[in-house]
């Protein structure tokens, strides 16, 4: 059993990361709500791992505090219950959030086009919903008969008992871990081959071309409807054959174009043409911000993972063999780094996206600055009625 020195130390640890937890997860759902640079469709991912985070710090910490301080547990068994439920959609919601934000930025480095299609509001709100109805039911499995709960006290939460449910043990780990790992690790590196591959092509300027689209998202529904009229204005007709002596060239859509014809007006359709494809055409440039967030997102996801990696592997040790030499100060080391995952992604956020840290700036500037002029306009209608009751005496 563990000491009283050590529950109420690591008890108190605990409960000041879960307050900062709290704290850093709401300054990032309030930044990206209020500034409208960040209230983006893959943004809204963020403020779904913000909230999770604090239900997680409600639901799972805070009921591990309560255990550490009384040395064991105390409330009702569906609490018990309520905990592991916390533990497991925290987990699923993130791991898999984490897919889907390698997506975003594997899609926006090779088809930024298709990328604007794809990450809009509505769309990116139906993913989220599907995405928690959907781990949330996982959740739920051991309330339907698959998996038992038990307290463990070596833990001070209540957790799967792995040894009783081996399959659903080898489920999570699959879908929480080898899925998720696998997916994340394969769409990082192609992105950042893409990265390398981006830096070798500029243009004129020096900005770095992502992607040359004929026809991209901006175009007016006319335009589009233009661009169908010139790619079947010519379908069905014949070639023209050229006679023999005479110059002639092919052009763009593969016709036999004859230098020495006297038709004026063709040949100004043809340059309306090539002139309209050339305005039509769209460039996608590689912006700062965009990979610096990717960056941010690399270290938030594989620092998430590496602080599972040892419940994992305790899991499986116990498993193989249930005796293992293995104490329980160490055994709840092994809690208290899956319980700092609930931190350590605002932190990473706040600390290293230089950019998100601006927004921050400015959004508390942005409210000293209306609290001062609030202040300054209720001065002076105090001096302005003290004024009038002056007169009227």
């Amino acid at each position: 059993m563990a000491t009283v020195a050590f529950r109420y130390g690591m008890g108190a640890c605990l409960a000041l990361i879960g307050l900062l937890s709290v704290i850093l997860n709401c300054i990032l759902f309030f930044t990206c709500v209020k500034r409208k640079r960040l209230r983006k469709p893959p943004q809204f991912f963020l403020i779904s791992l913000a909230v999770v985070d604090i239900l997680a710090v409600l639901g799972w910490l805070s009921l591990t505090v309560v255990s550490l301080f009384n040395d064991g547990w105390i409330l009702p068994s569906w609490v018990c219950k309520a905990q592991e439920y916390f533990m497991s959609f925290w987990l699923f919601l993130n791991t898999h959030s984490f897919v889907l934000l390698a997506f975003d930025r594997c899609l926006l480095f090779v088809r930024p086009s298709k990328h604007s299609e794809i990450f809009i509001d509505t769309v990116v709100f139906i993913m989220i919903l599907a995405l928690w109805f959907f781990d949330g039911l996982l959740s739920a499995f051991p309330y339907f008969g698959w998996g038992t709960v038990s307290y463990f006290s070596n833990q001070f939460q209540c957790a799967m008992n792995h040894e009783k449910n081996i399959r659903e043990t080898n489920f999570v780990t699959a879908m929480c871990f080898g899925i998720p790992i696998t997916l994340c690790m394969g769409m990082y590196l192609f992105i950042f081959i893409m990265i390398r591959k981006i830096k070798k092509q500029e243009d004129d300027n020096g900005a770095l071309i992502v992607e040359r689209n004929r026809n991209a998202i901006g175009d007016s529904y006319s335009q589009r409807l233009r661009n169908l009229q010139y790619k079947f204005q010519n379908a069905g007709t014949r070639a023209i054959k050229p006679n023999i002596g005479k110059k002639f060239t092919y052009t763009e859509d593969g016709y036999i174009h004859d230098d020495s014809s006297d038709d004026e007006n063709t040949n100004d359709v043809q340059k309306g043409i090539e002139k309209q494809k050339v305005q039509q055409k769209k460039v996608y440039h590689m912006a700062k911000n965009d990979t610096l967030l990717t960056k941010t997102y690399v270290i938030m996801t594989f620092s998430t993972f590496f602080l599972w990696l040892p419940y994992v592997v305790v899991t499986y040790i116990f498993l193989k063999d249930r005796f293992a030499n293995i104490s329980d100060e160490l055994v709840f080391v092994v809690i208290f780094l899956c319980h700092c995952t609930t931190l350590i992604k605002p932190v990473v956020y706040v600390t290293y996206n230089s950019h998100f840290r601006k927004h921050v700036v400015k959004l508390f500037r942005r409210k000293r600055n209306k609290q001062i002029d609030s202040n300054a306009s209720n001065s002076q209608t105090d001096g302005q009625g003290y004024d009038n009751v002056a007169m009227q005496q």
